[in-house]
Formats: C-alpha cells, structure tokens, sequence
C-alpha cells in the first residue's frame, strides 16, 4: 500500500491526541477514504471540491465513501450529495482508525433508502449492501 506510513503516521498522531486531550480530530472521513483507496487499489479524487464522488476505481466508476469509526452498528451515516455517483462505500473503523469492514452499494440500491436529509441508518445501508473488505 503507497500510503501506509503516511496513514500510520497520522492515526497515532489523532489517537495520542486523543488520549491527552479526549478531543477527537474529526478526521475520520478522510482517513476512510483514503485507507479505502490504499487497500483497493482506487484513486483518490484530489480536488474535495469536485461533488459527487472521493474515488475512481481502474474502470472509472465513481464512488462516493463515508466513514464511521468503532460504534458502527447503530446510528447514521454521513450524507450523501445529490450528484450522481455509481457506487457508495461505506469504511468501518476500529478505535485506532484501521479498516474492520468495507461495505458497497450501487447508486440504484442505495437512492430508494435516502430520507431527506440524506443519510440512511447503518442497518440499512448494510441490508443493500455487501462486505467487499476483508475477502474471504
């Protein structure tokens, strides 16, 4: 993986903080997204401004990646823009901001699921969706 010291380096950094302060970074979507890249193979949307997408994989598809850190089994997701992307990934964290689960979706799945604000729970965005990190 091209960005696995980098990821190191910044996840000891967020979890010292952390423990020193019981502040967190807010960094969690970033470190998703750019984990998911690393272990996927994908290429990373530089230009956060770009809407509708973080993420490329080698066929062009476009995905849109949320991220949730250790308390993944309930709640919500981030929201999701209303651009068009194809698929939608969602990065399960553990406490040290490393990869326990990559979930994925079709953008057909995952449109009839969206309330108005957006973000749907994590139940049923698993229920549209399938493990595609760790293989087994």
């Amino acid at each position: 993986m091209k960005n696995e010291k980098l990821i190191n380096s910044i996840c000891r950094n967020a979890v010292e903080y952390e423990n020193i302060t019981g502040r967190k970074l807010g960094i969690t979507g970033e470190i998703g997204e750019l984990s998911a890249c690393d272990v996927l193979g994908w290429e990373l949307n530089e230009n956060p401004q770009v809407a509708g997408y973080d993420a490329l994989d080698k066929n062009r598809k476009r995905y849109q990646i949320k991220s949730r850190r250790v308390d993944h089994k309930k709640g919500r997701i981030g929201r999701f823009s209303e651009h068009k992307f194809d698929f939608a990934i969602l990065v399960v964290l553990d406490e040290n901001y490393k990869i326990l689960e990559i979930w994925e979706t079709s953008y057909k799945k995952l449109e009839p699921i969206l309330d108005e604000k957006r973000n749907p729970s994590f139940s049923k965005f698993k229920k549209i969706s399938k493990i595609i990190y760790p293989k087994n």
